[in-house]
């Protein structure tokens, strides 16, 4: 019983061994993706009204007058969680979140549309042009 024991628990250690290596690769890999993911949504597109930029740096952009959104409108005329942008592709998609606080895009009404460079997003009194990102354009927030 002894030497099965000694082999049963080497047999564990190996394989808890193999499984931190495998565990380990594979937050290697997803470090590394992520990195490059990262640059390829974040060096690309920004929000634009006058005097203020808005870099979109990540995959989802929250929009709204709450404190923890990405991008603060801070106006009365803005819900809490107006809108959300996505991107996938590299094409960017705005969402209402709320059928009672309007999203225009162009002047027309939407709930979700994919936009193009230089499309004009109004939300409340803002109104935001999405274009490529420019070097010294204006103030970021």
């Amino acid at each position: 019983m002894g030497t099965e024991n000694l082999v049963l628990c080497i047999i564990t250690a190996i394989i808890l061994d193999i499984s931190a290596i495998v565990l380990i690769a594979c937050a290697y890999i997803e470090k590394h993706d992520g990195k490059k993911r990262w640059e390829k949504i974040g060096g690309d597109m920004e929000l634009v009204e006058p005097g203020i930029t808005y870099p979109l740096e990540c995959d989802e952009v929250l929009i709204g007058r709450h404190g923890s959104v990405d991008i603060r409108l801070p106006d009365l005329s803005v819900s809490r969680y107006h809108a959300i942008m996505t991107v996938c592709g590299g094409v960017w998609t705005i969402h209402a979140l709320n059928q009672k606080a309007p999203v225009l895009v162009n002047g027309q009404r939407v709930m979700k549309t994919k936009l193009r460079e230089y499309d004009v997003i109004q939300i409340g009194t803002y109104r935001l042009q999405l274009r490529k990102r420019r070097k010294n354009n204006g103030k970021n927030r």
